[in-house]
């Protein structure tokens, strides 16, 4: 059947994220304080193909980005291809995604970020230029190569050969004007920061699709996830139980597993948790450890969430003197200015006038699947969008494109309208099915985004999902 009718492709029962899992086979065995070792990605579901090219940014030097573009056998529309631009977690793949839009007659694109590499199946090794991070993973490096990659996407920036993007698929035109971007959990962090930083270079980019984004913070919130359930944190009340807050100087860093973060050897010591034994010193086995982002440089410094550093300045679990290695409330206050996806919203809607959203979030979160009941990240990132006024703004996909893609009905799907405020008391009802979560949502996702886009269809909601219908 024609790869442009949103076929379902199967069932997928692996949400993948570029994350280390807290099971699994590891080189080296953790210590009975240490967080669990990062094993490097698990791979991806489903595989791009097609050319690798370079495309010029500022951090990849003379050897430039390497891009992969992958087109679809036939085109979603008569006149071509939309593009959809992958950003998965903290960095970004050219080997492929969580769901490949290419079934559904897209192009799909991915990149490297400065000095990351590829091996392909063959042996055959492809680079983006810049220096190497010997296994750490800077997310924020990553901002301008894909505001850069948006640029070549939508037409604005040829590569290293001098070539646009239509040149890497002349069989299946690739259409600049129906470009969007996925932003896959973290990776809709840096979507919104190379919007709002430098989206005066993409101005023509015409959807953002969002897929359970952490936006508030690039560090957990202590509420409890997938890696980690934190036991004193009560889901009804949104609250936790920071009377344990304690401080252990021997303790390891805990780094937040999807930034890809390894700590090294040499790192100092000490770090906060909620004390469920009792005494003073963490234990993995009765405590709760809060994860951490650090900041690249000397010397080096760790961050705790907002609210996290400020109960334990409340609380004086230091003592008289705070460690070196933690940030300060002030700190990490400063770093908010500047990290904190939420803020550079309006900032985004300015640079991007004509840009539609949409923001997926399941019943059961990939990460936040303890806890978390409350979807905050979710109802703060829709309610932000609305806030500045963006052109289109749609919370989960439009039932009729998810039934479309899993080829059948499916028991749960919503039909929230666009333009309506996500609040703690309707975000219940508003809620995708777990069993969407992922390449079904996220390929209906993008499939309503680009079919609004080219067929100029915005109402709230729609009684069929309109593919290869001009607008009324």
């Amino acid at each position: 059947m024609p790869s442009n009718h949103c076929i379902h492709t199967g069932s997928f029962a692996l949400l993948v994220l570029l994350v280390a899992m807290k099971t699994g086979g590891t080189s080296m065995a953790a210590g009975p304080q240490d967080p669990p070792p990062y094993n490097g990605p698990p791979g991806v579901p489903c595989a791009f193909t097609g050319p690798l090219v370079h495309v010029p940014s500022g951090g990849a030097g003379t050897e430039g980005l390497l891009v992969r573009i992958s087109p679809p056998v036939t085109p979603r529309y008569p006149e071509g291809a939309p593009i959809a631009v992958h950003m998965l977690a903290a960095a970004p793949t050219v080997a492929g995604s969580i769901a490949c839009l290419s079934e559904q007659g897209f192009v799909d694109v991915g990149f490297l970020c400065p000095g990351e590499e590829y091996r392909a199946p063959d042996g055959a090794v492809a680079r983006s230029g810049g220096t190497p991070l010997s296994g750490q993973v800077n997310w924020e490096r990553c901002i301008e190569p894909l505001a850069d990659v948006l640029a070549f996407a939508t037409g604005n920036l040829r590569s290293l050969e001098g070539k646009p993007i239509q040149a890497y698929a002349p069989s299946v035109p690739p259409l600049t004007e129906n470009v969007g971007i996925i932003g896959w959990s973290f990776g809709g962090n840096l979507a919104v920061h190379a919007m709002a930083r430098y989206g005066e270079r993409f101005r023509n980019l015409k959807w953002y699709a969002s897929w359970e984004t952490p936006i508030r913070s690039p560090v957990d919130d202590g509420r409890g996830t997938m890696f980690e359930r934190n036991p004193f944190y009560d889901e009804k009340t949104d609250t936790i139980d920071f009377a344990r807050l304690r401080y252990d100087p021997g303790m390891p860093i805990w780094t937040w597993p999807v930034l890809r973060l390894s700590p090294a050897a040499d790192w100092p010591r000490g770090g906060l948790f909620l004390d469920g034994h009792g005494g003073g010193v963490f234990r993995r086995d009765t405590d709760f450890a809060f994860w951490v982002d650090v900041e690249p440089g000397a010397p080096m410094k760790v961050f705790y969430s907002p609210e996290v550093t400020v109960e334990a300045q409340r609380r004086n679990v230091f003592g008289d003197r705070w460690p070196a290695h933690i940030a300060s409330v002030r700190e990490v206050e400063a770093r908010e200015e500047r990290v904190n996806a939420v803020r550079r919203i309006p900032a985004a809607v300015k640079k991007l006038p004509d840009l539609a959203v949409l923001v997926f979030e399941s019943e059961r979160h990939h990460v936040g699947g303890f806890g978390g009941g409350h979807h905050l990240d979710a109802l703060v990132q829709s309610n932000a969008w609305l806030d500045a006024k963006v052109r289109w703004m749609r919370f989960n996909p439009d039932r009729y494109y998810v039934e479309l893609i899993a080829g059948k009905m499916v028991d749960g799907a919503v039909q929230f309208p666009a333009q309506t405020p996500v609040t703690a008391a309707n975000i219940a009802g508003a809620l995708e099915p777990a069993s969407t979560n992922g390449p079904i949502g996220m390929r209906a996702a993008a499939c309503e985004l680009a079919d609004r886009t080219h067929f100029g269809l915005w109402q709230p909601v729609l009684t069929k999902a309109p593919l290869n219908e001009p607008a009324p």
